[in-house]
């Protein structure tokens, strides 16, 4: 665009137009003038606008807490799914923006990341949540540095993430699972099978319709999950995935379509008596109440979830596939096979064993062979 223009309004009459640097943005902005007089008289007047422009207030520098409100907050918009946005979100609000709030986003550096570690320390929060905080800084800067440019260093450094102990998390043995699939309600035996056979998430197993379930191909197609009794896209794109149906779930499935009220092609597979999906609390309550019933009890909190089998499924195809990453990964549907990695790390041990054996058997033990005569 010119840096300004007239166009003639009337009789000695002119709109004079330039453009002058707005503090606010760091842009420029246009403005107008009508002048009183001929053509010669508005040319003029823009020559002394344009050459002689009026000073400008500096461009005052962002605070930490204007980034958030604005270029982070339509970032997570057009970027997070609900789920992210509600709870991750809450971490954003609840103590990256209260710690970091006035400080100037251009000024801060490692210390200041170090220092909001010691205070969310200091507010006994976990370890896990605390990396989890270290994650979402990290993701925050590198947006204004890598992508809009606000700032020219990432003050966030991978080192200064907390650490934190890997536990292993507890999964239920082929022979354990055999034995949930008798003592859950056989209404619900069929969703529990899902998860197990098919390692898929429990929203995307609520997500099910009638339409996923191929009983020709016999196959499950995954494209949708149910957050918090809404619809929404699976947790990641590889997530939208296809899995087989396995003859115990086929013929499980089968016996729940001719027992379900809501079998129409676009109804939920697992859905209550108002066609909605099941309550996932109450999924969760009868999983208990089996596993409590067999005796079986975990130290860690909340390990007796849904989410048991999945990571069950999952150990038993890592353990199967003799410690494939890149099959299980695939089988669970995970972006990053790190994620892969440091779930089933813990039974990379039995593995070691199984290789240690195979090593010492080709070493030590020679093939019989004819014996050699002069």
């Amino acid at each position: 665009m010119k840096q300004g223009y007239i166009e003639e309004r009337g009789e000695n009459k002119h709109l004079v137009r330039w453009r002058v640097p707005d503090p606010t943005t760091g842009k420029t902005r246009q403005v107008s003038k009508t002048v009183e007089g001929d053509y010669g008289k508005a040319l003029a007047f823009l020559a002394n606008k344009l050459n002689n422009p009026e000073p400008t207030a500096e461009i005052p520098e962002r605070t930490f807490g204007s980034y958030a409100e604005t270029e982070w907050a339509r970032y997570t918009k057009e970027h997070w799914k609900a789920s992210t946005l509600v709870t991750q979100g809450s971490f954003v609000k609840g103590h990256i923006v209260p710690y970091f709030d006035t400080m100037l986003l251009s000024k801060i550096r490692p210390r200041d990341i170090e220092g909001f570690h010691a205070a969310m320390e200091a507010k006994k929060l976990a370890r896990r949540t605390r990396r989890l905080l270290h994650s979402i800084l990290t993701k925050m800067f590198a947006y204004a540095c890598d992508d809009l440019e606000l700032i020219e260093k990432n003050p966030v450094k991978k080192g200064l993430a907390p650490k934190v102990d890997k536990v292993e998390k507890p999964a239920l043995r082929e022979e354990q699972l055999v034995e949930l699939f008798k003592a859950v309600p056989a209404k619900l035996k069929a969703f529990y099978l899902t998860l197990a056979l098919t390692g898929i998430r429990c929203g995307e197993a609520l997500g099910l319709k009638w339409c996923d379930v191929d009983f020709v191909s016999r196959e499950i197609h995954v494209r949708r999950a149910i957050y918090r009794g809404k619809e929404t896209t699976p947790k990641t794109d590889i997530s939208i995935r296809c899995r087989p149906m396995a003859p115990q779930l086929y013929e499980s499935l089968l016996n729940h379509r001719t027992m379900a009220v809501h079998r129409k092609s676009e109804d939920y597979v697992f859905a209550n008596s108002n066609g909605r999906p099941l309550n996932p609390d109450l999924l969760r309550e009868a999983l208990q109440t089996a596993l409590k019933g067999m005796g079986i009890a975990f130290d860690q909190a909340r390990a007796d979830g849904l989410h048991l089998l999945r990571h069950s499924s999952g150990s038993i195809v890592y353990r199967h596939t003799g410690g494939n990453v890149k099959e299980t990964q695939a089988w669970l549907g995970h972006t990053n096979s790190r994620v892969t990695l440091d779930t089933y790390t813990h039974l990379a041990h039995g593995q070691e064993q199984k290789t240690a054996a195979q090593l010492e058997k080709a070493i030590f033990t020679r093939p019989k062979t004819d014996a050699v005569t002069n």
